[in-house]
């Protein structure tokens, strides 16, 4: 009676230990999903988010590259005089800058001669070539925005990636736990009960 009692405790024992390493494990394994869950959610939120300056900078390096003739485009003329023309301020500080220029000639008694047209023309000529490298620059500037964008957004995937990673490993350590416990249990009690035997208690 006492034998079947204690390998009965035995046998208990060894199902209650199983039975709370299964707990623990899918409680772990719970956790490591949740967390996983809350972390990808968090990443493509940022990723959203970056994704506007991530996409201007594409754009903007598109524009760049063609504005510099690279990429396979070459640069037209006229798309380019246009496109000069049409930057704010442009036609503001072009008109303010050739009256000022034939301002200038006229004070000194030149008029319409051809010094006042060639002073003229060098202003346009100079202002174009300021308004462009301006242009270029800030067409790099928001090449740049993108490139950052999609530098940050590297770095988030990276590091979720990394989160994830160690969530499943706890998971996996979790469930590793779990069948080592049954293990144990089973042999404590498989023990238990050959001790009992070899002492003639069942």
């Amino acid at each position: 009676m006492v034998a079947a009692a204690v390998g009965g405790a035995a046998l208990a024992g060894a199902g209650a230990s199983i039975y709370g390493s299964s707990q623990a494990a899918g409680a772990q394994s719970d956790a490591a999903n949740s967390a996983t869950n809350a972390e990808m959610a968090m990443y493509n939120q940022t990723r959203n988010d970056l994704m506007p300056y991530n996409t201007a900078g594409k754009n903007a390096l598109g524009a760049w590259n063609s504005l510099m003739g690279l990429g396979g485009g070459t640069i037209d003329p006229a798309l380019m005089q246009k496109t000069l023309e049409n930057l704010p301020g442009y036609q503001f500080t072009l008109g303010q800058g050739l009256k000022s220029t034939q301002n200038s000639a006229a004070a000194r008694g030149l008029g319409s001669s051809g010094a006042a047209l060639k002073g003229a023309a060098n202003y346009a000529t100079g202002l174009a070539n300021s308004q462009y490298m301006n242009y270029a620059n800030q067409l790099m500037g928001g090449a740049q925005l993108g490139e950052n964008a999609a530098a940050q957004t590297g770095a988030f995937g990276t590091q979720t990636a990394n989160s994830v990673g160690n969530n499943m490993i706890g998971a996996g350590n979790a469930q590793a736990a779990y069948y080592n416990s049954i293990g144990n249990s089973v042999n404590g009690a498989a023990n238990n009960v050959a001790g009992m035997y070899a002492l003639g208690l069942i």
